[in-house]
């Protein structure tokens, strides 16, 4: 009887402690923040806005329980030099906002679907956030474990200050949603 009530009190133990919380960098190269927006009502522009540093912890699962990442606006890549600069000047003001951050306040889910609320900081506006994403793979490479991420959330620029609206014919140059597209590779530490 003692040996059973031992069995259940090891067992109980075990489903309530916590997992082991796993610390992490964000791999530069593999880290990049890219968004979509409509130019002109009628096309699709990409651009590319490159990690600066990040971290994050995630447990057992791969889940990302805590995460954060600085990205660099003055190096955003539409492969238009003449759309860069613009989008530099015009749009992001990186004189004034050289950065753009994330960082996670919460996190539900599971690493086949997950919702991750964070403040993102673009154009010295701080707002909440949702990215819906994903644990792409995880795995051992010499000894450390690597996890990949993606992830998406739509924003209005507009909740950002960003207001600036050149028009043709009664079009927008570039449209107020925003889709934010973020591919990483957690590398352990």
């Amino acid at each position: 009887m003692i040996k059973r009530f031992a069995l259940a009190g090891i067992l109980a133990a075990a489903m309530i402690a916590p997992a082991a919380a796993t610390d992490a960098t964000l791999d530069v190269p593999h880290t990049q923040a890219e968004f979509t927006v409509t130019h002109l009502a009628v096309s699709k522009v990409h651009g590319e806005i490159p990690l600066i540093a990040g971290t994050a912890t995630f447990n057992d699962a791969g889940l990302p329980t805590a995460s954060s990442a600085s990205f660099d606006m003055t190096n955003v890549d539409s492969r238009d030099p003449n759309r860069d600069k613009s989008l530099k000047t015009d749009y992001f003001e990186t004189d004034k906002y050289p950065t753009m951050t994330f960082v996670e306040k919460k996190i539900e889910g599971t690493p086949a679907a997950f919702k991750m609320t964070g403040d993102l900081t673009l154009h010295g506006v701080t707002k909440s956030i949702v990215l819906s994403g994903k644990v792409d793979n995880s795995v051992v490479i010499r000894g450390k474990r690597h996890v990949g991420y993606t992830a998406t959330a739509t924003i209005d620029r507009r909740d950002f200050g960003i207001v600036f609206a050149k028009m043709l014919d009664n079009q927008l140059f570039a449209g107020y949603d925003v889709q934010i597209d973020v591919e990483t590779d957690a590398t352990e530490k």
